[in-house]
């Protein structure tokens, strides 16, 4: 089986192109993300795991001197036909090709918890930052806590299997004390870390099918629901599309969506070295 690395790569480049579902999911929190950076006009933002570049374009929107990177070609691909007066290349967030201390601020749009180390992506931003600057980054809540996420959890446990082959991903570490343990580990100010559970409606039309947005726009849940087979998925897809109906507000079915948002400023101490 192919390691953590491995798999994320290959999932996002077969997601890039129909990621835009689920990307109307993960843009809710690019507003709170570029306020916690303090990214606005002049501000040099490098943009990790920048994905189609949603997070990308609104900083430059915003007057921001903006650099955006994924290790995915196939979303740099995108993310350069999208916003061509952007400037977007492909990188690894564990192994970034920037020297020391040359950018104002870095964030990442739900892409730390899909690195194989989390710990060496956060000491990467970190080091990229100038003294003073911001990093900040966002990762979802737990899936109880996730609308979207429990009514395809909830639907694959009464019509499917929980136990489709994969590799252990970072989603059980994911959370706000782990990764806060991390960034400050990492030598980022803990007087000025900051951590905040953001919630925002994610509108869907009424007939939206959820699970196929999730099997076309991720990895890790993509890989779960098309290992369910033929039978299973449409029982699955039937649950999901009769839970969604308690959502329902007039036109659009309205889900709560959480996410955390972690911010910490680079300060002037010595950072500790990662492993």
């Amino acid at each position: 089986m192919a390691g953590i690395k491995e798999f994320e790569f290959a999932g996002w480049q077969s997601a890039a192109a129909s990621y835009d579902g689920f990307a109307d999911a993960t843009r809710l929190f690019v507003d709170p993300l570029l306020e916690a950076a303090k990214v606005g006009r002049g501000v040099r933002l490098l943009d990790v795991a920048c994905g189609p570049g949603v997070a990308a374009a609104r900083a430059a929107a915003a007057g921001a001197r903006v650099t955006g990177v994924d290790f995915s070609p196939a979303m740099i691909d995108i993310a350069r036909q999208r916003h061509p007066d952007v400037e977007f290349q492909t990188a690894d967030a564990e192994q970034l090709p920037f020297p020391d201390a040359c950018h104002d601020a870095v964030t990442a749009n739900f892409g730390i918890h899909h690195v194989e180390r989390p710990e060496r992506a956060i000491a990467e931003a970190r080091r990229v930052l100038k003294p003073g600057g911001t990093f900040a980054f966002t990762f979802w809540a737990r899936r109880q806590d996730n609308t979207a996420w429990r009514i395809i959890f909830d639907a694959v446990a009464a019509h499917g299997r929980r136990d489709v082959p994969m590799p252990a991903g970072n989603d059980a570490h994911a959370t706000p004390e782990n990764f806060s343990r991390l960034v400050v580990d990492a030598g980022f100010d803990a007087a000025t870390l900051r951590k905040e559970l953001v919630e925002r409606n994610w509108e869907l039309p009424r007939d939206a099918d959820l699970v196929s947005i999730f099997e076309t726009g991720t990895v890790r849940m993509a890989t779960l629901l098309r290992g369910q087979g033929a039978r299973a998925l449409a029982a699955i897809r039937r649950h999901a599309a009769e839970a969604m109906r308690d959502y329902a507000r007039g036109p659009t079915i309205a889900l709560p969506t959480r996410a955390w948002l972690i911010a910490a400023e680079r300060g002037t101490g010595r950072a500790q070295q990662s492993s």
